[in-house]
């Protein structure tokens, strides 16, 4: 018994036993990394719907899709008013819709303004209770 004792004292062994230690409590800890939410300088939070919303509205502008709504019988300002009633996640799927939409578009624009204006005139109407019948 005193044989391991001193064995496991001796000084040569400590040594060695203290430079792993130091050496590995130099080694860093594990990090992590993973998504913040945006923050302005006011400390608010950062939405993305104030984006969203100037996407549609200038999606609105332009001549097909006023003429579409038009034609389904919505005006610009009746738009302009149920906008702000849509949840975030309906502002954002309708907002990249509108990215896809392009001055001088070709047919696939087109395909896209139509499909923006059906998406649009279907959560109106599903917001305003209303439905349409065919017969």
């Amino acid at each position: 018994m005193d044989r391991k004792r001193i064995w496991i004292l001796d000084s040569r062994i400590c040594w060695v036993v203290l430079m792993a230690f130091t050496l590995l409590s130099l080694v860093p800890n594990h990090s992590f990394a993973g998504l913040m939410e945006s923050r302005l300088s006011t400390g608010e939070g950062y939405t993305q719907r104030a984006d969203d919303l100037d996407k549609i509205r200038q999606a609105l502008q332009q001549e097909v899709v006023a003429q579409r709504l038009a034609d389904y019988g919505f005006s610009s300002a009746e738009i302009a008013a149920k906008l702000p009633t849509l949840s975030d996640e309906q502002i954002h799927q309708i907002a990249g819709l509108t990215d896809s939409l392009g001055e001088g578009a070709d047919g696939l624009g087109l395909v896209i303004a139509v499909l923006v204006i059906v998406l649009l005139v279907v959560l109106i109407l599903k917001l305003s209770d209303k439905q349409i019948i065919i017969k």
